[in-house]
């Protein structure tokens, strides 16, 4: 069957001129940015776990949290090691290499500051462009960036919108219609518009709205605050050696003014009194400090010999790890979990599938946005963006991999059976250099073959020295220079007259 090549509608203009969304920072009533407290460290996620969401939540753990802040760190870090690869298809599905060195100047335009006289340029580089993306695919499970163009209309920005200010409209099955509410603001802006595009990270296809991969996290890490804490408690009561004063009563009814001794209540209230005074002078005095006393107090230390016997916390400890380990997806390693540093290859193996996972969603938004750019530019096929397959081994560990790729890459271009812009573009990410020889079906890997046409019929399958026969039939056969045997006489005749 035929298919018919399919006809590009493009969208009426190219978008609002500096575009039409708001970043995640940005606040119209308030344009200068007020500066953090930078009291992160005194917040507790037990205690405001119940009056904020887990967006919030979330991105303040990032700040709070050891174990998340070590995820977000592992897999923006192995995510980000994969080299980012763009392909282009022509409209018949076959790779162009036009559309790509297209394509990679349009990602030059979105990564690349071209105008200086605007001043101060906060044009990400490409690497904190993919992070970016990255970042929100774990705080919020999806990515929104709207493509901004400039005032030549040439593609300049990528703007990036906090998923978490969307609100979705399905007036119809299966059309959705994005409306963006900036937080702390009435302000209602529709993006219902074609340079509005968004990718998600493993959505759960009973809701539009996304949740963050680490939202199963947050009980876990709350239980553990509370186990914290109450150690805290503990500890400043059994866990440190402690000073213990006992006061004689005795003593202080002797030492008595006269006056009151005779008067039950009024010896009371002096009692009372006196060790008062005895507890506000004692009570800052610690266990390794001397202390100079009189008679009518007694001191002793208790719980000086082992103070933390009675505290058996570490299978809480464990049990708790092995739950946050699992709800942020990472492997113990990464969180610092791991026994004797030891990881086992199929958690090593899925840690690294996740993150090429995550580069799929992070590459959707990245395809949809210069396939877009490349249409309106004139171009008639697609762009297509591709991260590496991730690697947790060196690089130098990898070369002999490398190699043997190579070489079995030489052997299908040699036999035709790939092209040579496919040969470059696996094996560099990019298209060949001018000039470049093409090698493809030339059977450069085996230059003689076919080059003698010997009949095979004919050849003797015998194996051994003088049986063999290889040389094709009416051919001379070499000479050699050993002796000959004697020729046999000749015998004259008279020639007769």
């Amino acid at each position: 069957m035929k298919l018919n090549p399919v006809k590009l509608i493009l969208p009426k203009g190219k978008g609002v001129k500096g575009g039409k969304s708001f970043t995640p920072t940005y606040n119209q009533r308030q344009p200068l940015l007020k500066a953090p407290t930078y009291r992160e460290h005194l917040q507790d996620l037990y205690n405001s776990r119940l009056s904020s969401d887990s967006r919030d939540l979330l991105s303040a753990a990032v700040n709070q949290d050891p174990d998340v802040s070590a995820a977000v760190h592992a897999y923006l870090t192995i995510a980000g090691s994969a080299d980012l690869v763009i392909y282009a298809f022509d409209d018949k599905a076959q790779l162009d290499m036009e559309g790509v060195k297209l394509g990679r100047a349009l990602l030059d335009q979105l990564t690349t500051v071209s105008d200086y006289s605007v001043g101060y340029s906060a044009k990400p580089l490409l690497s904190s462009l993919c992070e970016s993306i990255r970042y929100f695919m774990m705080l919020r499970g999806m990515v929104a960036a709207e493509l901004v163009f400039d005032k030549q209309m040439v593609p300049s920005e990528l703007r990036l919108v906090d998923p978490a200010s969307l609100i979705w409209n399905e007036k119809t099955p299966g059309v959705f219609a994005p409306v963006q509410k900036p937080k702390g603001s009435q302000v209602e802006i529709d993006l219902n518009i074609p340079t509005f595009f968004t990718s998600r990270f493993h959505q759960n296809p009973t809701d539009i709205y996304t949740f963050s991969p680490f939202v199963s996290a947050i009980n876990t890490i709350a239980a553990r605050q509370e186990v914290i804490n109450e150690l805290y408690r503990i500890m400043r009561v059994v866990g440190y050696p402690r000073l213990d004063f006992e006061v004689l009563e005795e003593v202080l009814q002797q030492n008595a003014p006269v006056i009151i001794r005779n008067d039950p209540k009024k010896m009371r209230e002096f009692v009372d009194g006196e060790i008062a005074k005895l507890t506000t002078a004692l009570q800052t005095i610690r266990s390794d400090q001397a202390l100079v006393h009189s008679s009518a107090v007694k001191a002793r230390v208790i719980n000086d010999k082992n103070p933390g016997a009675g505290m058996q916390i570490q299978q809480i400890i464990d049990v708790l790890d092995a739950q946050n380990q699992s709800a942020l997806k990472v492997m113990p390693a990464v969180i610092g979990k791991a026994d004797g540093g030891q990881v086992a290859g199929t958690e090593a193996r899925l840690f690294a599938l996740g993150a090429d996972s995550m580069n799929r969603a992070v590459a959707g938004v990245l395809t949809q946005s210069l396939t877009l750019a490349a249409r309106l530019a004139g171009y008639q096929g697609r762009i297509e963006a591709r991260f590496r397959p991730v690697e947790l081994r060196p690089e130098l560990e990898l070369e002999p991999q490398k190699v043997m790729k190579s070489s079995r890459l030489k052997q299908d271009l040699s036999a035709g059976l790939i092209t040579d812009d496919e040969y470059h573009m696996e094996m560099y990410g990019r298209p060949a250099p001018e000039g470049a020889e093409q090698l493809s079906g030339t059977n450069f890997l085996t230059p003689n073959a076919g080059a003698a046409n010997v009949d095979v019929t004919d050849i003797s399958p015998n194996q051994d020295a003088h049986g063999r026969s290889l040389a094709p039939p009416g051919g001379k056969s070499a000479k050699s220079n050993a002796s000959k045997p004697a020729a046999a006489p000749q015998t004259k005749t008279a020639k007769k007259e």
